[in-house]
């Protein structure tokens, strides 16, 4: 009997202990409740709604959107309410949800500042606020949390000095604060966060010199400080102590000195920019031994010297940018080797030699070529359609002989041609120019500034309705332009000045109805001005000068109100001045002189109140000068 009675007790007790366990889980669950609920009441909802809709109490809550519960203790681990588009503030009730884990709410648009109650959450790990309009000091409250491993308060409006008590986070792994207004020196404390393996604080108004501690973080993979007001030199040691890095991105500072030959020890980099900086010197050779390397940047910096051949045996190499430097010599065939090499940038230097002769021997995967403004020669071979990724080609401003081979118009991925500033010939037919109609998705063809001297063909009007740029001006261009001119219906600067064309302006203008500037200054040009160019009313830029036009100044030039620049001087116009024109209330350049113009100066050209100059000299005008023209 007593044996029975021992056991109903116990039975009894376990009940009751059961009992109790589940009332007091049903208890916190429901405080997790009312905290989401007065965090819901602080929220202006997006378009969709779908918290408005689905938190209620009416649900579980652990079935809420963006609601992830533990399985042990049936508490909210996870809150993730991320690109929702919501707008509002978050409560300080929030530090009541005892056992989160992880606060996601980025993307949205949260203002207002961080409750200090946060602090409470003593088992959180990540806070991710990204992407939100938060404003106030980096909140002090971070380094109490001892288990946080990722802080992300990027893209906000965070402002002040970079708190070295984050130094106290010792778990921290991620931490990323960038696209802030954050100002003031990195913190040297930074350093003793020994498991950070990314450091993000690019685009802040950071100052003063990279704490060497950071350097010594043997975890880190990633330090991005781009687009800061850094200071002073790399120290010479900068990968004794980074074995893992993998990128280094120190673009758009005020950093000088010399590149350190040390960086060569970094041997997981993968990208190297420190593009945008003061740096002297020469490339260290020492770089060739980061074989992982996939992109580096060193563009607009004050290197010079010789661009080292042993680059060459960066095999994973996908971009390469020495622009704006002070480089010398030849591009070492190394380079025109790489294979993997996606984005070759070598402009405005002083680099001389053959490039292109060179450039089909091992370039496959090229999409993207820049060497303009250089000291290069030679000529481009046909098989540069070898590099048939090639999208974009820029030649400018070097010394490029032989004719344009016609096996560019094979690359069918061509969005830009500049071969301005060159010495390249053509045959009398401009030969090129018709296989290059099949580069569909041509945007910009610039041949200007070379002694082309042909004529041009009707296939001309065959390029497609991507085709939004066209420059020709200064080639020695004869003959008369086409009236298949018309077809190109997608370009918006068509530049011709400095030619030899004769003939007239065809009607057929009126089809580039995007036409924006349209300059054929210096030609031989015959006969009136067409009234088909009063159609194009996105027309900014009109420059006629130094022709041989006769007749009248249309009047309907008046209408074309999107003029800024109308250049009319040095022809044989002799018509009176259309009152009209007084209607180009936005022009800025007007400039009708060394005509023949005649009669009175209209009142209404002293409507022009934005015009910086107005030339009407050497015509044949009398009487007074309008009023409204006088100073």
């Amino acid at each position: 009997m007593g044996r029975s009675c021992n056991l109903l007790f116990a039975l009894a007790l376990l009940i009751l202990l059961h009992h109790h366990s589940s009332m007091a889980t049903f208890t916190n669950i429901r405080t997790d409740e009312a905290v989401l609920l007065a965090f819901k009441s602080h929220i202006s909802f997006g378009p969709n709604n779908i918290l408005a809709r689905n938190w209620s109490s009416s649900w579980p809550v652990c079935s809420w959107i963006g609601i992830i519960c533990g399985s042990r203790h049936n508490r909210v681990t996870t809150l993730d309410i991320s690109s929702m588009q919501l707008h509002g503030t978050i409560p300080p009730h929030l530090g009541n949800l005892s056992f989160l884990v992880s606060l996601d709410i980025n993307n949205n648009t949260f203002h207002g500042e961080l409750p200090e109650e946060l602090a409470r959450l003593k088992r959180l790990k990540l806070i991710d606020t990204t992407s939100n309009n938060f404003t106030g000091v980096i909140p002090s409250f971070l380094s109490l949390l001892p288990d946080i491993r990722y802080v992300s308060l990027s893209r906000n409006q965070f402002f002040g000095k970079i708190p070295s008590s984050l130094s106290n986070i010792t778990k921290l792994e991620v931490l990323r604060l960038h696209t802030n207004f954050l100002e003031g020196e990195i913190p040297g404390e930074l350093g003793n966060l020994r498991y950070l393996t990314s450091l993000y604080l690019q685009q802040n108004q950071l100052t003063g010199s990279i704490p060497p501690s950071i350097f010594n973080i043997t975890s880190m993979q990633e330090i991005v400080l781009t687009s800061n007001n850094l200071t002073g030199k790399l120290p010479i040691t900068i990968c004794d102590h980074l074995p893992n890095l993998e990128g280094l991105y120190l673009s758009n500072n005020n950093l000088d000195g010399s590149i350190p030959s040390n960086t060569g020890k970094c041997k997981k980099l993968q990208v190297l920019s420190l593009s945008v900086n003061e740096f002297i010197g020469t490339i260290p050779r020492e770089l060739a031994n980061l074989t992982a390397l996939t992109n580096l940047y060193l563009g607009i910096l004050h290197l010079e010297g010789e661009v080292p051949a042993e680059l060459g045996n960066l095999k994973k190499l996908q971009e390469l940018s020495l622009s704006r430097n002070e480089f010398t010599g030849s591009v070492p065939t190394s380079i025109l080797n790489m294979s993997e090499l996606q984005f070759l940038v070598l402009d405005e230097n002083k680099l001389s030699g053959h490039l292109l002769s060179d450039l089909d021997r091992g370039m496959p995967n090229l999409e993207e070529l820049y060497c303009g403004l250089n000291n290069l020669s030679g000529f481009i071979s046909a098989s540069i359609s070898n590099s048939s990724r090639l999208r974009i080609l820029d030649l400018a401003g070097n010394s490029f002989t032989g004719p344009i081979p016609e096996s560019l118009g094979d690359l069918e991925h061509l969005e830009l041609l500049n071969l301005g500033g060159n010495n390249f010939s053509s045959d009398s037919a401009l030969s090129f120019l018709t296989p290059l109609t099949n580069c569909r998705k041509l945007r910009e063809l610039i041949l200007s500034q070379n002694p082309l001297g042909g004529f041009f063909p009707e296939s001309v009007g065959n390029f497609s309705y991507s085709l939004q740029i066209f420059e020709a001006h200064s080639c020695k261009l004869k003959g008369v332009i086409p009236k298949e001119i018309g077809n190109l219906t997608g370009v918006t600067k068509l530049n011709l000045f400095n030619n030899e064309l004769t003939g007239h302006i065809p009607n057929n203008v009126q089809g580039m109805l995007h036409l924006q500037q349209f300059y054929l200054q210096s030609n031989r040009i015959k006969g009136t001005i067409p009234d088909a160019m009063c159609i194009l009313k996105n027309l900014g830029g009109l420059g006629l000068s130094g022709n041989q036009l006769s007749g009248t100044v249309t009047p309907c030039l008046g209408n074309v109100t999107t003029l800024r620049y109308l250049y009319l001087d040095n022809n044989r116009l002799n018509s009176t001045l259309p009152a009209s024109l007084g209607g180009l209330q936005d022009v800025i350049v007007f400039n009708a002189s060394s005509n023949l113009l005649t009669g009175e100066i209209p009142q209404e050209i002293g409507n022009l109140k934005a015009a910086t100059l107005i030339d009407m000299s050497k015509n044949e005008f009398f009487g007074t000068i309008p009023s409204t023209l006088e100073v």
